[in-house]
């Protein structure tokens, strides 16, 4: 196998003997190589064989911004839910926890960890992928040196649910992509705004929305809890995102006959905030 890209201490991107691109893992295999260095498998830990060429472009562009820390954090919480409970996830996961870990990371060193707010659906319903949050936090904090909320542990948790390995009907595939289209489309529309579908920043509003989608589409959206005053101080805050939400509110109502949880909405007027943060500068 041969370098075509280091990305950080931990990870390189390859071309195979079969010449395919891939992503390589592993403790120090990028340190000190450079392009069209043979790379040996002992110096492998995990390879991923992404077939998506836009998931493997933002997956180098990530891998690019990111310090390995992130990624080899990962690599060990991962390790710990097959270990310890026999959880398979899709590869993606790498890629949206190291994310999802150098967000919070941020939010924290910018003192904007305030809200401790609990994916409940994942404590009542999800004890294993809870578990693993609350092991994933603790990894985080002593790697660290933070002090994440315990309500993280939900949200990490959260990813394990979405990223568990399953066979969803091709039916039901068409019905999420078809959701996901709408939702987009009212979310530019009511922002008035377009987004770059090359960039990273919409790949991650995209993982996000497909995760609703398939909730609403399995009718396992997440219950009402009290959940309201964080709402409504999102709401307060975040005024466009809040008009959107209630759009996407009313059109789930009509399509799918569902009425979305103050915690759905929590959710999503995050994730827009953020997209609608990356186009305004």
């Amino acid at each position: 196998m041969q370098i075509l890209k280091v990305m950080n201490n931990s990870l390189i991107l390859a071309v195979n003997d079969s010449g395919n691109e891939c992503i390589l893992m592993g403790k120090g295999i990028g340190y000190k190589k450079s392009i069209g260095h043979e790379i040996q498998e002992s110096e492998v830990e995990k390879t991923f064989i992404l077939k998506d060429k836009t998931i493997l472009r933002n997956f180098v562009q990530l891998a690019s911004e990111l310090d390995d820390t992130y990624f080899n954090i990962v690599k060990e919480i991962i390790e710990y839910a097959i270990k310890e409970h026999e959880i398979e996830v899709m590869d993606y996961l790498y890629l949206s926890l190291s994310d999802h870990i150098a967000f919070a990371a941020n939010r924290f060193h910018e003192g904007k960890i305030s809200e401790k707010f609990n994916y409940i659906e994942v404590i009542k319903y999800h004890q294993k992928e809870y578990a693993i949050g609350k092991y994933a936090v603790n990894l985080i904090n002593q790697t660290m040196g933070i002090k994440l909320p315990e309500s993280e542990a939900s949200a990490i948790g959260l990813h394990f649910v979405n990223a568990r390995l399953n066979s969803e009907s091709y039916n039901k595939e068409v019905q999420v992509v078809k959701l996901i289209d709408h939702i987009e489309a009212i979310v530019q529309r009511k922002a008035n705004t377009y987004f770059e579908k090359d960039s990273l920043s919409y790949s991650r509003f995209l993982t996000h929305l497909k995760f609703f989608a398939e909730r609403i589409i399995k009718k396992q959206t997440f219950e009402d809890t009290e959940s309201d005053v964080l709402y409504d101080q999102l709401s307060q805050s975040m005024i466009k995102e809040h008009e959107i939400i209630e759009s996407i509110t009313r059109f789930v109502k009509q399509k799918h006959a569902i009425d979305l949880s103050k915690q759905e909405k929590i959710y999503l007027i995050i994730h827009i905030n953020r997209i609608l943060g990356v186009n305004r500068k």
